[in-house]
């Protein structure tokens, strides 16, 4: 049942805050960005650092040939060079280049080869790391982050910015440092043919870089403005996507066009501005590889004609000038994208980095070390023990609320004020009230979804060690795993059927066969042409809705919980599907205990007691005869 505090509701005005604001980042990245890439690359450190040795070697085979015809020139010519080939080679025959050549091109070609296909997948595997380590943390983020991140803004971050991430450092990275490799290689091979050139070309290289500098808070500036503003038009999307039928209903297609159109506007306009920055960028970048271009070949001219150079070491010595004004200009060009892709480490990064969820802990096999209190972790001995851990061996357990005071959030107001009871283990309790009078918000503290205000809640008396505190509490996982829920909206996941009902992987096919012939699914079982391996789709698309319930139903009885809630799981189904439900609670729950938060006060008849919240607060628990026609006379005098 929807209630007015639960977080659809809740706080409009600090909700539309989050909503609009965006993680702003400005100003240099933060150390933890380089800290996170250092973590992603950090296994894999000692091969990659030999791979840019291979590939710097393999490069500088390949730019070497020049030198070497040059040398073969100068001799043929007769001309007498100064340069160190020359006088190295100066006895070679022909075909002792024509050898030297082809060997030092087969083994630039090999070395060259295996850098970039080991380095790639090095770096791929790398970045994919970073992936699994946000999505492991995201996942155990507190519930107040999913109710204020929209949708689009967390998308993005998983589509878009790794996107830009992956595009950089799972392959093309090989690319840059190839880019580096020629930058340096041809550096050294033109200081080795004319020293002359070698100062013109880091003359021209500095002020490249210097332009680079110039211009790199504005590049970096507009890419996280590109970056910020993807979320709210994906988000709207996904809003549409979603609510397609109500829009219709209601007639509001025209507005929801409007306002994607407004933000795909403003995300062009965005994109315009990027992409004026770094065409300014580049044209100044051509300008200064047009100037020395003019300067090398004025150089070359007066060298040649004063006799200070050969022509063979100003012909390699011009080649590579031209050729690393190429590649220079390439170098900052990849900077710039470069400077994207750091974008979407930063955005990753923030994350990665936030504190978890009150009692959550990280996998054993995490592999990032963020030293982070915010972040714990269970060691393998300790996640071991939580997985066979059981909160209570008993069929059904005892819950007690005490002194009980909740809210979503500091700045928002209680739900929960002061909420005292006891229900007995294997006891049936109904609970009613009107819409916002916290059915909804008790079910939500018992998960422990939010932190708790005041008070405790007991399961077997035993609670959940939110805190991380030795010998207090028992582990989150664990105490969760004592509650089996069944929602309004059956929680289905996409995945084969067996996944879906054994969610622990538990229990042999048999066994998951026959809790499906006991929420009389046997016939629909049969029908299907792969069994247990039937895929499910995305939220049960593929199924009915009394199906998706049963299934929910099913799965509840294998997970053996003590305690069994049910909220408004009877509001969307068939009768039949009801029947089915409603014979679960007095027959294959009727060891457990029970909690079932129900809209028709006649599937309420059978509990033991009634819980009746009013304004966050018990009004009454009593039996059902007790309490059900006070709240009717209540309900009916309230409208």
């Amino acid at each position: 049942m929807s209630d007015l505090n639960s977080p659809s509701h809740r706080g409009a005005k600090a909700r539309r805050k989050f909503i609009d604001e965006e993680s702003n980042f400005r100003g240099r990245y933060s150390r933890s960005v380089f800290s996170t890439l250092r973590h992603a690359y950090g296994p894999f450190r000692f091969r990659i650092l030999a791979l840019l040795g291979v590939g710097f070697l393999g490069r500088m085979l390949l730019l070497a040939n020049a030198n070497l015809v040059a040398a073969w020139a100068d001799r043929l010519a007769g001309d007498k060079s100064s340069s160190v080939w020359s006088q190295a080679l100066s006895g070679w025959t022909g075909e002792d280049f024509l050898w030297l050549l082809a060997s030092v091109t087969a083994a630039g070609f090999l070395l060259t080869s295996c850098y970039r296909v080991f380095f790639s997948r090095l770096s791929a595997v790398a970045v994919s790391l970073l992936y699994d380590e946000v999505t492991r943390r995201t996942s155990r983020l507190p519930m107040r982050f999913f109710d204020t991140q929209p949708v689009g803004r967390v998308v993005t971050r998983f589509s878009s910015d790794y996107g830009n991430v992956f595009r950089l450092f799972g392959g093309p990275l090989a690319e840059f440092f190839a880019i580096v490799f020629d930058l340096v290689a041809m550096a050294i091979l033109i200081a080795m043919a004319e020293p002359w050139f070698f100062f013109l070309y880091v003359l021209v290289s500095s002020l490249q870089a210097g332009v680079y500098w110039l211009n790199k808070d504005r590049i970096r500036t507009e890419r996280r403005a590109l970056a910020a503003i993807r979320s709210p038009s994906i988000s709207h999307f996904a809003e549409t996507a979603q609510g397609a039928l109500p829009i219709r209903v209601f007639n509001r297609v025209e507005t929801f066009f409007q306002r994607f159109r407004q933000l795909n506007h403003d995300y062009i306009q965005q994109r315009i501005r990027t992409s004026w920055v770094l065409y300014v960028f580049g044209l100044q970048m051509g300008a200064l590889t047009a100037l020395l271009f003019l300067a090398t070949g004025a150089l070359g001219w007066w060298m040649v004609d004063t006799g200070r150079a050969s022509v063979g070491a100003v012909g390699v010595a011009f080649a590579f000038i031209m050729l690393s004004a190429a590649s220079v200009q390439a170098f900052f060009e990849w900077m710039a994208q470069f400077e994207e892709a750091m974008t979407g480490v930063e955005r990753l990064d923030d994350y990665l980095r936030r504190d978890l969820e009150g009692g959550s802990r990280l996998p054993a096999v995490t592999r990032f070390e963020l030293g982070q209190s915010g972040q714990p972790r269970y060691s393998a001995d300790d996640e071991a023990q939580a997985k066979r851990e059981r909160l209570s061996l008993q069929a059904a357990a005892p819950v007690e609320v005490r002194d009980l005071s909740f809210r979503y959030a500091p700045e928002l107001p209680l739900v929960l004020k002061d909420v005292n009871f006891r229900i007995r283990a294997g006891e049936k309790v109904g609970i009613v009230g009107r819409t916002g009078s916290g059915k909804s918000s008790l079910i939500q503290a018992l998960f422990r979804f939010y932190p708790i205000e005041k008070g405790e809640i007991l399961i077997d008396g035993r609670s959940a060690n939110v805190q991380h505190r030795e010998g207090e509490g028992c582990d989150l996982s664990v105490y969760r795993r004592a509650i089996a829920y069944i929602a309004q909206d059956p929680i289905l996941f996409r995945g084969p059927l067996r996944e879906n009902l054994d969610l622990e992987h538990r229990h042999s096919d048999a066994r998951l066969i026959e809790a499906l012939r006991r929420v009389d699914l046997e016939s629909w079982f049969k029908s299907l042409p792969h069994g247990l391996d039937t895929m499910i789709e995305e939220k049960g698309k593929n199924l009915s809705a009394g199906e998706r319930q049963l299934l929910c139903m099913a799965r509840c009885l294998l997970q053996e919980a003590p305690v069994v809630v049910m909220d408004e799981a009877t509001s969307s189904i068939d009768p039949q599907t009801e029947d089915v439900l409603v014979r679960a609670t007095e027959e294959f729950f009727a060891d457990r205990t029970q909690i079932i938060i129900a809209h028709r006060l006649s599937t309420l008849i059978h509990c033991d007691r009634i819980l009746w919240m009013h304004q966050g607060q018990v009004k009454m628990l009593d039996k059902p005869e007790v309490v059900l026609p006070l709240f009717r006379a209540f309900a009916q005098a309230e409208r």
